[in-house]
């Protein structure tokens, strides 16, 4: 399904068995001599009944520099219709998880799925109900969904001057996780509002670090 691209950055039209053409952009590190990380990266909500082509390179290039310390192969697909919680698009990002296992080395102990806003959504929803295949969440100014059993290490982001996406909520969920006993933390940002999706690309970048460690 996914082909095996050189380094680079790539946007895609990919078939999906039984769904049909998903795009995705497909960032690729130059060195693949071992065995590299694998991220999913989710993007945020989009007018209309489908977003604009590869607007999940948009979030991509605001997440970027957050995600440059793992040197991973990063999928940041198009939303097929809907939310990232639809079946249609947890069947799909799954699929482009397991064929991007296939056709690059890919660590199977750091495979990581993060998003923003709706796309965080989508990472506490389809995180929670793949822990077989992902080995860590990082949803970001995020609505909270997905289940409530955790057995994968959690990073959660959220500013507290959001102003479409409730922190109290998404803190009261992370306590609730934490006093079940999940591997969460739950980094409060007070600087930044919901739109400003670059931003918290330094906050991300503190989130892989806490990840890494967890991975060790």
């Amino acid at each position: 399904m996914l082909p095996r691209l050189e380094p680079g950055t790539h946007r895609l039209s990919i078939v999906v068995p039984g769904l049909g053409p998903a795009r995705c952009v497909v960032d690729v590190p130059a060195n693949l001599d071992a065995p590299v990380p694998l991220v999913l990266a989710l993007h945020f909500a989009f007018p209309g009944a489908l977003p604009d082509p590869f607007t999940g390179g948009r979030l991509l290039e605001s997440f970027r520099p957050g995600l440059a310390a793992l040197h991973a192969v990063v999928l940041a697909p198009d939303s097929l219709g809907g939310r990232w919680t639809d079946a249609i698009n947890e069947e799909a990002t799954v699929a482009l998880v397991r064929s991007a296992m296939q056709r690059y080395p890919i660590d199977p102990k750091r495979v990581l799925i993060t998003g923003f806003s709706r796309g965080g959504e989508g990472a506490w929803h389809i995180g929670s109900r793949h822990q077989e295949l992902f080995t860590g969440a990082i949803p970001v100014a995020a609505p909270v969904a997905g289940g409530e059993q955790w057995t994968i290490p959690i990073y959660a982001i959220h500013s507290e001057k959001d102003e479409i996406v409730s922190y109290r909520a998404a803190k009261e969920h992370a306590d609730r996780l934490n006093a079940s006993g999940a591997r969460i933390e739950f980094h409060t940002v007070t600087d930044l509002t919901h739109y400003q999706t670059a931003a918290y690309a330094s906050y991300l970048a503190d989130g892989v670090r806490w990840m890494q460690n967890e991975w060790k």
